[in-house]
């Protein structure tokens, strides 16, 4: 008979080589299929992400820094498109490839065709892939867990490969808009399907929204909340020649690709005088682009930036970027306020062709010294051309009551008035006052717009800077901050305050790294929220708003200019003798540039 102790030794052992077998077993047919992904973008890895409602089906992506790790996984997907591979890196490869199944596809270095599955294998995940559309890729992972992986629990049989979508319009599912967009091909078919869901409303603003560098379905969703009627479409130039543009009648198109759309689009666009609208998508986590001083650099930004101003492109927006979803992969977004502020400027550019001239709000910006300085505009006599563009508005129906007879009269009323005081002279202060008519900025105001433009972290530096609002420039004994402004009815002259506080002046316009004072927040926060301002204009070359601190372009909301534009249309008139700053006042303000000429040396 076995003692005790061999008996519980037996027993141990019995219980030890079940439990191994059953690891094996779960091993083998039900432990969770683990898929490897090296060198896809990130908008196709997302869109596989999204298909996959497995929890037996685990995806991960791995750099080019980890392919040690790639022996551990069930399945390994390598996109071969400008893979670019060290003899070591390769080897590596190679050596996973004899110890797992692996598959490169769209390889542009042949060296980079590694593959260790069979044909048919092959051929039949390379088409999944090609064929994009989340239903393929849920049957790519059904098939590489069944047939490659070898487990046919918890999972379903793969479809067989449908065919790409190539319908000329898309939109999201109404009723699960995560899912797969739907396709219409006929124009009349989508607007049936537009009533159908109360999606379309006769008299609102037609928006085409086109380009795929982003996540649209969510843009779709906010332009369509706020009333417009939208038309998601893959291919614009068919768009156009088919006539369906012509039908349509678009009062704005939205462009989330980056490149040139061409010559064809941008005529039908300048003949018609309908604005074009470009997202930037920036591939990076959103907290790494927020902190990162430069935006954006190399290639992608003259794709992303550069070359849509070709055709015409404003407003550059900062829309897309990533985070970490369910599968702990990264994923492109709409950031859901910068959605809001996106789709609010673009609903405020298509109300300015529909409000009547006499109801517009104008705020016009005007550069000027300290003190007695004139108004100064590179290659511009400003008073004569501000008194000049103020006849015009008058001519053209704007309300510009109490206006001056004479650009005379005007320049007295800017010296009086519209002045920019030095840190240094209180008489000159007191006379202000007095004399100027300064609009008067509570705390209350200024801390109820600030909350609503800018991020906590800034109005905490103003603070930082200037003490507790108002701080001691420009302020009163009892706690008001006076802001210089010139009204004409519906049409205000202001002048841009001193951007910073010292003595260098150059610097100070230029920009520094310290945040606006209150005086400078204050007027563009006025001239938004108190004001409510249609449309910014910034008179001649140059002012200091597109020189305030952080990102050089693809701003973020932690960036100065960003915030203290808003929402508001903005325009700029700049001499074409400066390219190069007027391209800085275009990203970073977000402005559309209207060139005047320099002036002759002779005649």
């Amino acid at each position: 008979m076995f003692s005790n102790a061999k008996r519980s030794s037996l027993l141990f052992l019995t219980a030890l080589l079940l439990l191994l077998v059953l690891f094996c077993v779960w091993r083998k047919i039900v432990a969770p299929t683990r898929i490897a992904f090296v060198n896809y973008q990130i908008t196709t890895l997302g869109e596989i992400s999204k298909s996959n409602d497995s929890r037996f089906i685990k995806l991960e992506e791995v750099g080019l820094d980890e392919l040690k790790k790639l022996r551990k996984y069930d399945m390994v997907m390598v996109n071969g498109m400008g893979l670019r591979l060290t003899e070591e890196q390769r080897a590596v490869v190679e050596e996973a490839s004899s110890h797992t199944d692996l598959l490169t596809t769209a390889a542009t270095d042949p060296d980079n065709y590694i593959i260790s599955v069979d044909s048919v294998t092959a051929d039949t995940l390379a088409r999944y892939l090609s064929n994009r559309s989340r239903k393929n890729y849920h049957s790519m992972l059904n098939y590489i867990r069944r047939y490659v992986d070898g487990k046919r629990l918890f999972v379903s049989a793969p479809e067989p490969v449908a065919p790409a979508a190539d319908e000329q319009f898309y939109h999201p599912n109404p009723k699960d808009p995560e899912s797969e967009p739907m396709g219409f091909n006929c124009l009349q078919d989508y607007e049936t399907f537009l009533k159908k869901h109360n999606l379309y409303h006769e008299g609102s603003p037609h928006i085409v929204v086109t380009g795929m560098m982003g996540d649209p379905l969510d843009l779709i969703l906010a332009l369509e909340k706020t009333g417009n009627v939208v038309y998601p479409i893959r291919n614009v130039n068919a768009f156009i020649l088919t006539r369906q543009a012509d039908s349509v009648q678009p009062s704005a198109i939205i462009n989330l690709a980056h490149g040139r759309m061409g010559d064809l689009l941008t005529r039908y666009l300048r003949e018609r005088n309908i604005p074009l609208f470009t997202t930037v998508y920036v591939p990076q986590l959103t907290g790494e682009w927020e902190k990162d001083k430069m935006g954006m650099s190399g290639g992608f930004f003259s794709q992303s930036v550069v070359t849509p101003e070709i055709d015409g492109a404003i407003r550059p927006y900062a829309l897309f970027s990533h985070r970490i979803n369910k599968d702990g992969l990264q994923e492109i977004y709409a950031e859901p306020g910068r959605l809001n502020d996106f789709v609010e400027a673009v609903n405020n550019y298509i109300s300015l062709r529909q409000k009547r001239n006499a109801d517009k709000r104008l705020v016009i910006w005007y550069f000027k010294g300290p003190g007695q300085q004139s108004l100064t505009a590179s290659g511009m006599e400003v008073v004569p051309s501000l008194f000049a563009v103020l006849q015009r508005l008058k001519a053209e129906g704007y309300t510009v009551t109490g206006l001056p007879s004479s650009a005379e009269q005007l320049s007295e009323m800017l010296q009086r008035q519209g002045s920019v005081l030095g840190t240094y002279a209180q008489g000159v202060f007191d006379d202000f006052m007095k004399n100027g008519d300064p609009l008067m900025v509570t705390k209350k105001q200024y801390d109820s717009w600030s909350r609503e433009a800018l991020h906590p972290e800034m109005i905490a530096e103003v603070e930082k800077l200037m003490g507790p609002f108002p701080g001691s420039y420009m302020s009163t004994s009892d706690g008001r901050l006076a802001v210089a402004r010139i009204q004409f009815g519906n049409v205000v002259l202001m002048p841009q305050p001193m951007a910073g506080l010292g003595d260098n002046e150059f610097q100070i316009v230029h920009g520094t790294e310290a945040a606006p004072p209150y005086t400078y927040v204050a007027a563009y926060l006025w001239a938004r929220f108190g004001f409510q301002a249609d449309v910014f204009i910034h008179f001649g070359t140059h002012g200091s708003l597109e020189y305030t601190p952080r990102k050089q372009v693809a701003l973020c909301s932690k960036d100065w200019p960003d915030r203290l534009i808003g929402t508001v249309p903005h325009f700029y008139l700049y001499t074409i003798g400066n390219v190069g700053e007027s391209l800085i006042a275009k990203r970073r303000s977000y402005a559309t540039i209207q060139s005047y000429l320099t002036p002759p040396f002779m005649e």
